[in-house]
C-alpha cells in the first residue's frame, strides 16, 4: 500500500451528496485541497493525522490540505454524506478570517469534528441542498447563487470549530506521544527521520514503533515522511524555486528517487506541476 494524493479539483470547490461506497477513502490519502465530510446517515471513523474520529448521523469532519487521512465503515448501514472540497485560494480570496480558520491547523483538542443541535443540523443540510440545487441549474447567476449559500452554510460552522471536546464525548481519540512525533517530522523534514533515530528520540523501541505508528497513522513511518517531503516540495516548486533546491531542502539526498516518487504521487513531472 503507498500513500497517494488523490483527486483534483479545478474549479473554487465541487460538493458531492453521495450514499454509495464507490468514493469511500479507504486507502490512506491526502489531498492539495481542505475537505469537509457532512455525515447523514451511518457510522464511519476516520484517522487522520494520528486521530481517530468516530462520526455518527449528524458530524461533520474538516480535513485540511495535505492531512494524510482513511475511513473505515461499521456495519453495513447506508453511508450517505456530503462532501465538499474547497481551494484554500477561494476562502483567502474573500479576506474574511471566519472562513480560512476553519480549517486552520492545529485545532483545539475534540476540535476539527463538529456535531451540531438537531435545528442547526437541518439549516446547514437545507443549506447545502441549496448549493447543489443550483450548481446543477441553469438560470442566470446559478453559479454565484451557489457560491452564497455554501458562504452561508461555511459562517455557521466556522464559530463551531473550538467547540470543547466535552462536547463531542469520546468520539475523537489520540495518543498525545504520537502528536508529539508527528509535529517533529513536520518541523524536521530536512533531517535524518529514520525508525532508529525516531526510536532514540522518543524512547521506543523500532518494532514498537512501527506498528504503534502504522495503527496510529494508516500508514507507515517511511510512506508518512515521503509523502510530507513530497507535499513540501511541491509547495517550493509551486513558489518558483528551482526543482532541485526544492527536493534538497525538503529532505530529499537522490534526486532519482525524488523524481521518480514525484511523478507517482502527482502523476506529473516537477516542471509540469509548475506549469
Amino acid at each position: 500500500m503507498s500513500v497517494v494524493n488523490r483527486g483534483y479539483l479545478h474549479e473554487n470547490y465541487r460538493l458531492f451528496h453521495s450514499s454509495d461506497q464507490r468514493d469511500l477513502d479507504f486507502d490512506t490519502h491526502s489531498h492539495d485541497f481542505h475537505k469537509l465530510i457532512f455525515c447523514l446517515t451511518g457510522h464511519v471513523t476516520y484517522v487522520m493525522e494520528g486521530s481517530a474520529y468516530r462520526l455518527e448521523p449528524g458530524d461533520m469532519l474538516v480535513i485540511p490540505r495535505h492531512q494524510i487521512h482513511q475511513s473505515s465503515l461499521h456495519g453495513e448501514s447506508v453511508y450517505e454524506r456530503y462532501i465538499l472540497w474547497i481551494k484554500d485560494e477561494y476562502l483567502a480570496a474573500f479576506r474574511e478570517p471566519a472562513l480560512t480558520r476553519i480549517f486552520t491547523r492545529p485545532h483545539p483538542a475534540g476540535s476539527g469534528l463538529y456535531r451540531p443541535s438537531p435545528a442547526r443540523r437541518q439549516t446547514m443540510i437545507d443549506q447545502l441542498s441549496q448549493v447543489e440545487r443550483c450548481a446543477k441549474a441553469e438560470f442566470d447567476g446559478h453559479g454565484l447563487m451557489a457560491d452564497t449559500y455554501l458562504l452561508q452554510f461555511l459562517l455557521e460552522l466556522s464559530p463551531h470549530m473550538t467547540q470543547p471536546a466535552s462536547a463531542i464525548g469520546d468520539a475523537v481519540t489520540s495518543d498525545p506521544r504520537f502528536n508529539e512525533m508527528l509535529a517533529y517530522i513536520n518541523h524536521h523534514l530536512q533531517e535524518d527521520l529514520s525508525v532508529e533515530q525516531l526510536s532514540g528520540r522518543f524512547y521506543l523501541s523500532s518494532s514498537y514503533l512501527m506498528h504503534a505508528f502504522h495503527r496510529h497513522t494508516g500508514c507507515t513511518v517511511h510512506q508518512y515522511i515521503l509523502q510530507k517531503r513530497l507535499i513540501a516540495a511541491a509547495a517550493r516548486i509551486r513558489s518558483g524555486e528551482p526543482v532541485l533546491l526544492s527536493a534538497q531542502a525538503s529532505g530529499f539526498s537522490d534526486y532519482t528517487a525524488f523524481l521518480r516518487a514525484f511523478r507517482k504521487m502527482y502523476g506529473c513531472s516537477p516542471k509540469a506541476l509548475r506549469e
